[in-house]
């Protein structure tokens, strides 16, 4: 069952029991963004973001969430759905130029994609202001807990 809370520095804390139901609510929250967004996630090895990503993709309107897998070595995929979701993963990211190289503020900046940045601590300020920042946290088992922090105004 998931669980909602709200807690002082974050507008919205969840906790989910499996990862399909990360993925509902992934896929729930996706319907309430507009194309341009950017979210920023973060959280340890196997917390359950390019999970949350497969969910945010069926909710775009991606016909096979199965495609999604996590860019470690690309660094970025593309999907073609009904909104069009870009999804990076800088885990192995070393230096910050290297994002410059392959065009990354053009991206996170584009008006006609949803974007998500796994690992986005890495991009530092490269992150928009107006990002959604999302960590994901293990919680014991398949639990995980979610702090959603809306972008700044």
């Amino acid at each position: 069952m998931l669980k909602k809370k709200s807690r002082g520095d974050c507008p919205l804390q969840l906790t989910t029991h499996s990862a399909g139901e990360t993925m509902k609510w992934a896929e729930r929250f996706s319907r309430t963004l507009q194309p341009g967004t950017v979210l920023a996630l973060t959280g340890d090895l196997g917390t359950g973001k390019t999970t949350f990503i497969k969910g945010l993709a069926r909710g775009l309107g991606l016909k096979d969430c199965d495609q999604v897998k996590s860019p470690t070595f690309a660094l970025m995929h593309l999907y073609p759905a009904d909104i069009p979701l870009i999804h990076f993963d800088l885990y192995r990211l070393e230096k910050v130029g290297e994002l410059h190289a392959i065009g990354f503020e053009e991206y996170v900046n584009d008006p006609g994609a949803v974007i998500c940045v796994e690992w986005a601590e890495k991009a530092g300020e490269l992150i928009p202001s107006a990002a959604y920042h999302i960590e994901i946290r293990h919680g014991g088992g398949k639990t995980r807990h979610l702090d959603v922090k809306s972008p700044q105004p």
